[in-house]
């Protein structure tokens, strides 16, 4: 899979927005201008977060984004909901799923960077906005699947028989007019 362009970017918005929609967090839309930020900071091939005004998410060696974006959306089995603060092996995660977050752009760059930090193979930047992962916010902002604010079972969650019926339901719909738009 290329890592430029629309393919990239449709990649990207699909793998991120299937977790968003697990945590009850909307869908995020592509940013060109973050795209930008990420690409420029995925082109110097050192593995280190670039300190900028987003949030950020690194990765590489992967074939193409959507193993990437796993691979962040695997650190949920080491996120401790109880506490619900920061933690460098969770922070890729609740970025991901950072409710308040409405942006994403990501560049990718094939490196060869023998440079004690850098980085080898694919590299993958994302940034967003609002930024996640502010102290204090995560409870609000992190949610496990299926669990609204209240606590109480949410989209993902199998709550009500007839609710899945009208989300399978739209779900055909978007595939049916996307078939027919493609």
């Amino acid at each position: 899979m290329a890592f430029t362009g629309k393919a990239f970017s449709t990649a990207v918005l699909n793998s991120t927005n299937y977790y968003r929609a697990q945590h009850q967090a909307s869908a995020l839309v592509w940013d060109t201008t973050l795209a930008q930020y990420a690409q420029a900071y995925a082109e110097k091939c050192i593995w280190e977060h670039s300190g900028g005004p987003y949030g950020e998410n690194l990765a590489s060696g992967y074939d193409s984004p959507a193993p990437a974006i796993d691979a962040w959306a695997r650190e949920e089995k080491e996120y401790n909901y109880a506490k619900a603060k920061f933690s460098e092996s969770t922070g890729h995660y609740t970025q991901l799923v950072w409710r308040n977050t409405t942006t994403v752009g990501c560049g990718a760059k094939q490196c060869s960077n023998a440079a004690s930090n850098g980085v080898n193979g694919w590299y993958v930047v994302c940034e967003y906005t609002p930024r996640g992962n502010v102290e204090g916010q995560f409870r609000e902002e992190v949610r496990k699947v299926g669990v609204g604010k209240d606590g109480k079972p949410g989209f993902g969650a199998a709550s009500e028989p007839r609710s899945a019926g009208k989300w399978l339901g739209a779900l055909v719909a978007v595939y049916v007019l996307l078939a027919v738009c493609v």
